[in-house]
């Protein structure tokens, strides 16, 4: 009997269009994925329009890259979905897109502060920066995958986007949610000119507090 995965792919869904409601991405920009089991992955086709995103426009793919909806086009960025999945064990769900404040930081070297606020750093910890490389190529895709791989929970892809992981869709969206309130917070405190950031021991305590 074959798993249509109608939930999951109803949830997908569902987060993609909560994503372009949010102004976290644009009609064309961006891709969803989870995980379901070891070796099944379900992502957001291409050319579909983000802001009416159906659960049968979300397709199925092996973690070896095989499309197992052909009738559905993958996005361009399946590639670096998967070698996500495949570095990271524990990462189940994945969500990339292009909200507007963190993704001017990817454009420049000033680093997104998680420091300023207990949510922001507890939530997401220090996001890491990608160097370029065209977006669907697959060196795209090994360089992000390798910049997750030891523990990050957001990435910020040099003059592209975002993207965070997660092992929900919930916990995916809401790290990329906080990333792109951290980004505001790192321009409006760079624009009054005065910062108070956590201490040392204030990150410890709260690494301790969320078990890193």
């Amino acid at each position: 009997m074959t798993v249509d995965y109608e939930d999951q792919r109803s949830e997908v869904a569902y987060f993609m269009r909560r994503l372009y409601r949010q102004g976290l991405t644009t009609t064309s920009g961006g891709n969803l994925s989870c995980r379901v089991g070891e070796d099944v992955v379900l992502l957001t086709a291409s050319k579909s329009d983000k802001a009416e995103l159906r659960a049968d426009q979300v397709l199925l793919m092996s973690l070896d890259g095989d499309n197992l909806s052909p009738e559905l086009v993958p996005s361009i960025e399946s590639s670096m979905h998967l070698s996500i999945y495949r570095a990271r064990p524990d990462v189940t769900a994945i969500v990339h897109a292009h909200p507007p404040h963190a993704s001017a930081f990817c454009a420049t070297r000033v680093p997104v502060n998680t420091h300023l606020t207990a949510e922001g750093y507890a939530i997401l910890g220090d996001p890491v920066f990608v160097p370029y490389a065209c977006m669907g190529s697959e060196n795209l895709a090994q360089r992000v995958a390798t910049g997750v791989k030891n523990g990050a929970l957001c990435a910020l892809m040099e003059n592209h986007g975002v993207l965070a992981v997660g092992d929900s869709l919930l916990q995916a969206f809401d790290r990329l949610e906080v990333l792109e309130l951290a980004a505001k917070h790192t321009l409006w405190v760079s624009q009054i000119g005065s910062k108070i950031e956590l201490d040392e021991d204030r990150l410890v305590e709260l690494d301790r507090l969320m078990g890193r």
